[in-house]
Parts: structure tokens; sequence; C-alpha cells
């Protein structure tokens, strides 16, 4: 009896030795195959936006605005809490704008866009507290409470309406928008997954819905780096050069696609294309 226990174990010692790696080797070939194919996306969505004059000059403003954040994040050294404070919530900005930008590459565009309403959120965020920077102690001191409703998005969208005169409630409707469509498990969101008619599991690639991402996305992107940067008054040259290079370029883009002021114009106000 004790020989066949001894038996027993033995050849149980031997399968959970050979089984073992060959599960974990299984879940690892999936992942690495799902990863290949967003891949293979993202250059499929390089070339798409390759091909077109409107999108290249999209990504390369989105670039550049993701620079200028960059530079007050990496070479501009804080002077007062309040600055580091700010400088925090750029980083959330920059990590944001570039998952929403990884995901939309490689063929997640729910996920893309609800990204983007992150971002969207912190950037009105930002937006009040760079023109209200009597604020920034406060929110930062902020109870549980006073962040879901002094300083919530619903009260944040609105003061920032209130300093524009804004009365459409632009900014309600976008973040509702994609809310709904994205980042809420709601039957209309199905439309996100949908190609041809037909559900699609994992990334796929849709040029309607990599459009409808950028179109957002370079808004949004170009709009933060502009207002993030008048946050910063007393800057060094260097950063300086920067923010006079990166409201040049994005000036000729917003010209060329909106019209209007120039952004340095806007930017003094809080207010962007």
């Amino acid at each position: 009896m004790k020989r066949l226990q001894m038996r027993i174990c033995a050849y149980l010692a031997r399968f959970f030795k050979r089984k073992q790696p060959v599960a974990i080797l299984k879940v690892t070939d999936n992942l690495e195959t799902l990863h290949r194919e967003e891949e293979r996306l993202r250059g499929e969505h390089q070339k798409f936006v390759a091909s077109r004059d409107d999108l290249r000059d999209h990504i390369h403003i989105i670039r550049e605005a993701m620079n200028m954040i960059w530079a007050l994040l990496h070479e501009y050294q804080h002077k007062s809490d309040d600055e580091l404070t700010m400088q925090f919530l750029g980083i959330r900005l920059f990590n944001t704008a570039a998952a929403s930008i990884k995901l939309a590459y490689s063929g997640y565009y729910q996920s893309a866009f609800s990204s983007l309403r992150d971002f969207l959120e912190t950037f009105f965020l930002v937006d009040y507290l760079g023109s209200s920077p009597d604020q920034i102690t406060g929110w930062k001191n902020a109870s549980q409470q006073e962040l879901k409703g002094r300083y919530g998005p619903n009260a944040i969208r609105n003061a920032l309406d209130s300093r524009d005169g804004f009365k459409e409630g632009k900014r309600k409707e976008i973040y509702d928008l994609i809310s709904h469509y994205a980042t809420h498990a709601t039957p209309s969101g199905f439309r996100m997954t949908v190609n041809e008619m037909l559900g699609e599991i994992g990334p796929f690639y849709r040029e309607l819905n990599f459009e409808a991402w950028m179109g957002e996305a370079v808004k949004m992107i170009c709009n933060a780096g502009a207002v993030f940067s008048a946050s910063f008054k007393d800057v060094d040259e260097r950063t300086l050069t920067t923010k006079a290079i990166y409201l040049q370029q994005l000036n000729v883009w917003k010209k060329k696609y909106f019209g209007g002021p120039d952004v340095w114009k806007e930017t003094d106000g809080q207010k962007g294309p």
C-alpha cells in the first residue's frame, strides 16, 4: 500500500511538472497573438493617416501639444506647491492622451473614446484651476464630498461656461455624448464595436471610427496644450521658446481648419479653438 502511494505521488509530480508549463505557454501565445494584431493595425492606421493631409496635420499638432505638456513637466522646475499640483494634473493629461492614441491606433475605438472622456474631465479641471489659481489649494485639500460637489465635473463645467459666457452647454454635451457611447455600458455603445454589421471581438480596423476619434482628440489635446502652458506664467527662456513655437504651430493649424482669431488672443482669456 505504501509503495502504491509512492508511485501515485511520483506520477502526479511528473504530470504537474509536464502540464503546468504547457498551460502557461498557451495563455502567453494568445496574448502575443493579440499584441501582434494590435501592432499590425497600428501600421494600417499609420498608412491611413499618411494618405490624408488633414489627418497628418491633426496628428502633428497632437504630437506638438504633448511636447508642450512634456516640457512643462520634465524641463520646468515648479516654483510653488500650486505649480506642483498643476504638474501632477499635467501628468494625467499626458498619460491619458498617450493611452487614447495607443488604443485608437491599435483598433480599440470605444476604449480610445473612453480615455478621451477622462482626458476631457481632467482638461476642464486644469482650465478652471489655471484661470482661478486661488482655488488650487482648496481643490487639493477638498473632502470627498467637495470633490463630488463643489469641484465635481458638473460644477467645473458650469464655472467654465459662466466664465466664457457660454450658454449652449457644449462642454456638457460632448462629455455626455462620449460617456453614453464609450464610457458607460449602453445599447447605443454597441455601435462602437460593430464592423460591417457584425460585432468585433478585440481590435479591428474601421476608418470611420478612427476619423471620428481623431476629430475629437485633436481638438481636446491641442487645446489642452495651450491652456496648460498658460497656467505657468514665470517660465525660463527655454520653456518660453517651446511655448512660442507651439502657439505658432497651433495658430497655423487652427486658422486652416477653424479660422477665427489668433490663439494667443484666446488663451489670454482661457478660451481655445
